[in-house]
Order: C-alpha cells, then structure tokens, then sequence
C-alpha cells in the first residue's frame, strides 16, 4: 500500500513528466490582482501551453517563493 505522499508524487510526476519548459517570466501587477496576491512570484511557462506558478501555500494565498538545489550552485526563486 502506497502512503499518501508517494501518490501525491506520482500524480505530480504524471503531470510534469516530460514538459519541457518554454519561458520563465514573473506574474504581471494584473496576473496577481486577479488571484488577490500582493506578491508576484515566478510563472513556469511549459510548450504545451500549461504553467506553474509558485504559491506561499496550498491555499493559493499569495506568490511564493522555491529553493533550486542539487548542482554546484544553490538559489532561491524570490517574489517581487
């Protein structure tokens, strides 16, 4: 029996498997209005038309930031 955080891997997994990333822009002033943010966080913008935007939470209460690891350098994607 899969626990409740190999599921949710794999599901992810099945959705980003494979997308190959387009552009990398932040959220535009209106983007995040629409969404009631205040901070505007970085939009992933995949081929296939689909996007990740990076939330503070799983609320969706507000952009948020991502840590990029597991290479020679380390960053943090921050919100404007």
């Amino acid at each position: 029996m899969r626990t409740t955080d190999e599921k949710h891997g794999l599901r992810f997994e099945k959705i980003l498997k494979g997308k190959k990333v387009d552009s990398c822009r932040y959220m535009t002033r209106e983007e995040a209005d629409a969404f009631g943010w205040y901070k505007r966080p970085l939009a992933i913008m995949f081929t296939d038309g689909t996007y990740l935007v990076l939330q503070s939470d799983d609320e969706g209460n507000d952009g948020g930031a991502a840590f990029i690891g597991g290479g020679d350098d380390e960053h943090t994607i921050y919100t404007i």
